[in-house]
């Protein structure tokens, strides 16, 4: 049977598929029944005719249909394609090799620099500090405007857009009911608002409303024209890899207005492959945003390190890697991360497991997907190594009592002497974990506390995991200090005397208080909170937290690790850390209290 939308056949696109078609989109080479171009939206079950969304006729009156638009073939009904990645995923390969090229031939980066912590809270904000309000299209697509088109029009899409304008006037896209003009032109172009208004300040944008006639384009001629003109804009990006994103968002778009629309008509529409293919894209999305994170924090960590080893007083010891070292040495940032480095340390595995085991019941876990996975090993990195190696009742009852009585601090860790010998006179404070709250006081200081955006939170525990490299002796650095004055203090503002400003200033903390706290066993421990805001010093409360986590009666224990192994291979420790401190835990004991259990004597390496 011949088509029902009949064109010149000297006019219809022939060029064959590439023989590495892998490496595209399979749908640019199943070509529209209409106007004979690749990248359908649309497929009728029975036959495999496909349609690009607009050219798909149905209309209201017609809901549902039942035979196939072009061929007149009865069908069971249609189906949304599924999104493709190959041809975005081998451009961005490309690029990011393109990239690492140029890398090599590049100068080495200014020295000491504070890495922006939170760029898309960041570029929200105006001038005075008040939260920019942001267009539709950027709340739709869930991006800041930096990651929307800027530049030059060049002809191809001028012709391109001039189509659209005419198209949706006319009423003849799948486009919902009082959509403006201008969301709809920068959701499509995926451009920014101030770039289409400087290119077209006559045109009355946002005057302009959809209306529906049709919702699909009833001209043969016009089908053809309008995938011409969006071809040759697809073909007029330079840059293989923002044509492909393009390709690939404008795609993701036809198909969701499409769904929509076949939605308020009553139009059947199988979309179980296309919503599968959108979990996928949201689950590369987020993986993508976390690699992105563990390659700011490695930088982040390697400008802290650089700064704060410099001036290290004497009793402040930091355990570093032979990267680090090296690092510090030639005062420069860490290499951007590897997968290696993103996996637990072997000896940390074990205990891991049985943290997740305590904290998921009778799940198990597989200890395979620890050591090597990428995937897994981004996730739990995200989530900050130090928050769950360390994780204990103690902190959860000191997190909890914070965020129950509107504390305004954002994060905690506690830190534990380990008296060497018999002789309590020679002592190290160690790391004995940290935890971070999903919320904060405003900068006002006063309740209700606000949630914590993701990139905040990350910050803290990328700050967690930095602090579990320091070591103090009695009266070195601000837990050493509170420890031997058994006072509490509180430090805001610039850090001159922090021992790890280099890391405060890379990850936005602006108050530090520590707080002695006595232990059964061990005498005392001390309690540090942080805040990423300046807090005013308030005595008052400092007693108060004293009063309630001394109530907790934290009583330390620990694990003896003994490494026989060459350091250089593992971790490289400085003189005098200690590294069992590593695996000590808090734990609560009730207030009928068992015996405390003595500290293990360990040696200096």
């Amino acid at each position: 049977m011949s088509h029902l939308y009949d064109y010149p056949p000297t006019t219809i696109p022939t060029s064959p598929a590439p023989q590495n078609s892998a490496l595209y989109m399979v749908d640019d080479f199943i070509r529209c029944s209409r106007c004979r171009f690749g990248g359908c939206d649309v497929k009728v079950n029975s036959c495999g005719c496909s349609f690009h969304a607009r050219c798909f006729p149905t209309r209201k009156d017609d809901a549902p249909l039942k035979v196939c638009p072009a061929c007149g073939t009865p069908t069971p009904g249609f189906s949304l394609y599924p999104m493709n990645f190959a041809e975005i995923d081998e451009a961005r390969k490309s690029a990011a090799l393109a990239m690492s090229k140029e890398g090599e031939k590049r100068s080495r980066k200014r020295k000491n620099s504070v890495i922006s912590q939170d760029d898309s809270v960041e570029s929200k904000q105006s001038k005075g500090g008040k939260v920019r309000k942001q267009s539709i299209t950027e709340q739709k697509d869930g991006k800041d405007s930096q990651e929307l088109r800027t530049g030059r029009w060049t002809l191809e899409e001028m012709a391109f857009c001039d189509k659209l304008i005419i198209c949706f006037k006319d009423g003849l896209l799948p486009v919902a009911e009082g959509t403006k003009l201008n969301d709809f032109l920068a959701s499509v172009l995926r451009s920014k608002q101030s770039r289409l208004t400087k290119k077209m300040k006559n045109a009355k944008l946002s005057s302009n409303t959809y209306t529906r006639k049709t919702s699909f384009i009833d001209n043969d001629y016009l089908c053809f024209e309008f995938s011409s003109l969006e071809e040759n804009f697809f073909l007029a990006i330079a840059d293989s890899k923002e044509r492909a994103e393009l390709k690939f968002h404008m795609r993701k778009l036809w198909r969701e207005m499409f769904s929509n629309y076949c939605l308020s008509i009553g139009q059947p529409l199988d979309v179980d492959a296309w919503l599968s293919s959108v979990e996928e894209m949201d689950r590369r999305k987020a993986m993508a945003r976390d690699a992105t994170r563990m390659q700011r924090r490695k930088l982040m960590m390697g400008y802290a390190l650089c700064q704060d080893s410099q001036f290290a007083e004497a009793g402040v010891f930091i355990e570093r890697s032979e990267d680090e070292l090296v690092s510090a040495h030639n005062n420069e940032p860490l290499k951007p991360f590897s997968s290696s480095d993103l996996a637990f340390h072997p000896t940390e595995t074990e205990e891991m497991l049985a943290l997740l085991n305590d904290d998921f019941g009778q799940e198990k876990i597989d200890p395979s997907l620890f050591p090597v996975p990428e995937e897994n090993a981004i996730n739990f990195e995200s989530v900050g190594k130090s928050s769950i190696l360390h994780s204990s009742p103690f902190l959860s009852k000191v997190m909890s009592y914070i965020k129950r009585h509107n504390v305004p601090f954002e994060h905690v860790d506690v830190w534990v002497p380990n008296y060497q010998g018999n002789s309590k006179s020679k002592c190290i404070l160690g790391f004995a974990g940290s935890a971070t709250s999903d919320q904060e006081i405003p900068a006002s200081g006063k309740a209700p506390a606000q949630k914590m955006d993701a990139d905040s939170k990350f910050n803290l525990l990328a700050f967690g995991d930095y602090s579990q490299k320091f070591s103090f002796s009695v009266g070195c650095g601000l837990p050493g200090r509170v420890f031997e004055s058994c006072t509490s203090t509180w430090e805001a503002g610039s850090h001159t005397h922090f021992e790890r400003s280099g890391g405060a200033a890379q990850w936005g903390i602006k108050t530090v208080v520590g707080i002695p706290i006595p232990s059964p066993n061990v005498g005392r421990i001390v309690t540090v909170l942080y805040s990423r805001h300046a807090r005013l010093h308030n005595q008052s409360l400092v007693s108060k937290l004293q009063d309630e986590f001394s109530k907790l009666l934290p009583t330390p224990k620990w694990k003896l690790v003994i490494d026989m192994g060459n350091p250089s291979a593992s971790v490289q420790a400085g003189p005098g850390t200690i590294k069992p401190l590593l695996t000590n835990s808090l734990k609560m004991a009730p207030t009928s209290a068992r015996a405390p259990v003595p500290a293990a004597a360990v040696s200096p390496n």
